[in-house]
């Protein structure tokens, strides 16, 4: 299934960690199946990796804009699922590539103040108290979802202080980067989300079961915005078109099958009609093994994208061997090319993926180039 999000409540964190939405689009997904060929999930669409970013600020309103739901009702997690891309095979192999924006002015270290902190962040602390707000909204956005005690993930604590790190780190590039929000926009988009929560007294509701001031919704919604501005630097050069294959498949795990099933092949048999009769992946098999377009750097077993990429329409490759995705064992694979495009246009889920994966990168160079000292154990 497929919904739209508004774009005003787009943000980065939250849709990593909750809906799958990405700063700037349109698009939010919740996610039905995925075959091995399918793009590497590298962010894991609706699960959380690293970053919460703040926790759950924006879910209630961003569930009210996705999914034209009551409002005011927080945004479960979904399971892990089959298809991250909604059957789209494929992503953009130039998000791999380590972004080209400048870096940062160097943030000044601030004096180290008394209050107790969590963490200091290239001289800038966060603060023990603001740290353990952060951690109650997540354990209570949790329980109202029914997920408390033990049935919490065991790393949380470390994933609320890694998000909060993450956005002073956005912060501190932001600055280096010249990103200045006038206090209009702020309002602006301000009182749209009040608009979208259901008016002015739900929105008041919200935050106060939130434990949330207005001041500290309208820091963190600027907070927000400053960060969508960066992601539109850090991913400007992403590209929207690449090499791609159309290409089928078929999976068996007998060697001997897979031989035999070549020969039929290029004695003239169907490849479409062998693969829907044969292949262990069922998901592609009842479609003939059908793959669709996929970039470089899309495919699970990289063996079968190599392979593809070096075939011309109307060639199949020879067996090709390789391990299981469960890694139990050896297992063989079958591909035929259908079409190459040279510069075909990006799918937006495969262009989607691509600003996420440029923007994780990034992001992880920030951390590797900052000095950060954490104080809180966090038990992970």
């Amino acid at each position: 299934m497929r919904v739209n999000c508004h774009p005003a409540v787009l943000r980065y964190s939250v849709a990593l960690t909750y809906c799958g939405c990405i700063i700037e689009q349109t698009l939010c997904r919740i996610d039905s199946g995925r075959s091995v060929f399918d793009p590497v999930p590298e962010w894991e669409w609706c699960m959380v990796r690293r970053s919460i970013i703040l926790g759950f600020i924006l879910v209630v309103i961003l569930l009210a804009a996705c999914r034209d739901e009551e409002p005011l009702t927080p945004l479960p997690s979904a399971d892990a699922t089959l298809m991250p891309d909604g059957g789209q095979p494929g992503t953009d192999p130039g998000s791999a590539a380590a972004p080209t924006v400048a870096p940062p002015t160097v943030i000044p270290a601030t004096p180290t103040p008394t209050e107790p902190m969590a963490a200091i962040v290239n001289g800038r602390p966060i603060f023990l108290a603001e740290y353990e707000k952060e951690l109650s909204r997540y354990e209570q956005a949790q329980a109202q979802l029914g997920v408390t005690g033990d049935a919490l993930p065991p790393d949380y604590r470390g994933q609320v202080l890694e998000a909060l790190v993450e956005t002073e780190l956005i912060a501190q590039a932001a600055e280096g980067f010249g990103i200045v929000l006038a206090p209009e926009i702020v309002d602006a988009r301000l009182a749209e989300l009040q608009e979208l929560s259901g008016g002015t007294e739900q929105f008041e509701i919200w935050l106060q079961t939130n434990q949330m001031t207005i001041e500290e919704f309208r820091e963190a919604l600027t907070a927000e915005l400053i960060t969508e501005q960066t992601v539109q630097i850090v991913t400007a050069d992403v590209p929207t078109a690449v090499e791609q294959v159309h290409a089928s498949y078929l999976q068996v795990d007998d060697p001997t099958v897979a031989q035999s099933l070549l020969d039929q092949v290029r004695s003239g048999a169907d490849f479409g009609f062998l693969a829907q009769q044969n292949s262990l992946d069922r998901i592609t098999g009842e479609n003939g093994g059908d793959l669709g377009y996929f970039a470089r750097g899309s495919l699970l077993v990289s063996e079968v994208e190599d392979a593809a990429f070096s075939l011309q329409p109307g060639q199949i490759s020879e067996v090709i061997s390789g391990a299981r995705a469960d890694g139990t064992g050896t297992t063989y694979y079958l591909v035929m090319v259908i079409e190459r495009d040279p510069q075909r246009e990006l799918t937006a889920d495969m262009l989607h993926a691509g600003l996420q994966e440029r923007f994780e990168s990034w992001l992880v160079e920030q951390e590797s180039q900052s000095q950060i000292i954490r104080f809180v154990e966090t038990g992970a």
